[in-house]
């Protein structure tokens, strides 16, 4: 396994590095921008520092879809199958390192976020340090507030929502690329991409119904609290209770662990020629 990590790293390391170094010069010139206190100029630096920030992951993510799909399908993917490997083997390493540079890229964004803070607030008449006085302040209110088990599952939480999209993207091109749909060529994996986001949203829909639960306020203390999406729903916007629902996890957990067995199997059946 860390032999073919190590590959991973050593085929995808230029794309990343490029999509990686594009990120962080625009998030450089977008600072720059609103640093100038001209509001034209700061509102555009201002969209291009978040692009930087906000599709940084993404872009990370799909640039590792395609590669997957070339490496595993296209031109050079039976040079991939005749390892001797089990195909499961193979899909394991791809997906362990798309999440590790999944995690890598977040922290990357964060870090371009702390970087710019300071330049941005004093650019628009704040303190330098406000950001960073802001989170300590929220911070020790979210521990006064939040039970022991809260900060640990927010962040357990935000990693999942992190992870999730490279188990399905990868299985649109895997099972995309199998018999007839393999006849479409890139046409194979949209098509089950986007029967796949369908079913994400009735999953995801239903799941609120299964798992009526949402983190907000219990008395003087946030916890779990009942939450009826349907009640919610009829309410309208005007008494709509300020909580956080949480139904839609077990449900894109549920989608995850279809999409990474499904996966599995057909690289074991469909792919491997071990």
């Amino acid at each position: 396994m860390f032999t073919l990590l190590k590959h991973e790293f050593l085929r995808t390391r230029d794309m990343l590095a490029l999509v990686a170094g594009v990120a962080v010069l625009l998030a450089l010139a977008g600072t720059l921008l609103v640093a100038t206190g001209v509001p034209i100029l700061a509102s555009v630096g201002l969209v291009a520092g978040l692009a930087a920030v906000f599709g940084l992951v993404p872009a990370a993510q799909l640039m590792l879809t395609v590669t997957y799909w070339r490496s595993s399908y296209g031109r050079t993917g039976y040079l991939t199958q005749t390892l001797p490997l089990r195909g499961s083997t193979i899909y394991w390493s791809k997906l362990l390192w798309a999440w590790l540079v999944s995690l890598v890229a977040a922290a990357l964004s964060v870090g371009m976020v702390l970087a710019a803070a300071p330049v941005v607030s004093g650019a628009t008449g704040g303190q330098t340090d406000a950001l960073f006085t802001t989170l300590r302040q929220g911070w020790a209110q979210l521990g006064e507030l939040a039970p022991g088990w809260g900060v640990p599952s927010a962040l357990a939480a935000f990693v999942v929502m992190i992870l999730i999209w490279p188990t399905q993207y990868f299985f649109a091109a895997s099972i995309g690329s199998q018999s007839p749909l393999n006849r479409l060529g890139i046409g194979g994996p949209v098509l089950v991409w986007l029967g796949l986001y369908l079913a994400v949203q009735v999953i995801t829909f239903a799941s609120f119904a299964v798992v009526p639960l949402a983190i907000g306020m219990d008395g003087d203390r946030l916890g779990v609290v009942p939450f009826n999406l349907f009640a919610e729903i009829a309410a309208g916007t005007s008494n709509t209770a300020e909580v956080m629902p949480v139904g839609f996890l077990p449900g894109l957990l549920a989608v995850s662990a279809v999409c990474i067995a499904w996966s599995v199997r057909s690289w074991n059946r469909r792919v491997s020629l071990v």
